[in-house]
């Protein structure tokens, strides 16, 4: 897509730091890291706004990536974790995955770690457990060929 940074990285338009080339699939070191040094970005060569409007196989491409980079991570960082997050916005709304160390005691970490705090505190129910698993369940349904529970 025109003018999109992360499609002109897989034609060499913009310069990149890869540490991960697959097929599709490309990890670059993140010049501008949110959740520390060493973050990477996993992105699919197909320019969609969100990783599940991939297809199955591209799906697979891509987070055989996202694995590849993450063991790449822990052999350097050697920290007890690697995350990941999932973004369709902020660069180009080209899907990407964020890949990046984990120590469980970085600022990201400690802020996860309150807001799941705040969500144990604020005491969902069984039943209303039960009424959001199903609300999700019956939503629109799985596509065609897709596995239904």
């Amino acid at each position: 897509m025109e003018g999109c940074v992360f499609c002109k990285m897989f034609t060499g338009e913009v310069p990149a730091r890869k540490v991960y080339e697959g097929r599709g699939v490309i990890g670059v070191l993140d010049i501008a890291p949110l959740f520390g040094q060493g973050q990477c970005v996993v992105i699919h060569r197909r320019h969609v706004d969100h990783f599940y409007d991939l297809d199955d196989e591209e799906v697979a491409e891509l987070f055989a990536g996202v694995k590849a980079v993450a063991r790449k991570i822990g052999a350097v960082f050697g920290g007890p974790h690697v995350s990941i997050y999932s973004r369709g916005m902020r660069i180009s709304d080209h899907a990407h995955i964020l890949v990046y160390p984990s120590t469980g005691d970085g600022p990201i970490d400690k802020m996860m770690a309150a807001f799941v705090a705040a969500l144990t505190l604020r005491g969902t129910t069984p039943s209303e457990l039960d009424a959001m698993a199903e609300k999700i369940r019956a939503a629109s349904g799985p596509a065609e060929g897709d596995p239904a529970i």
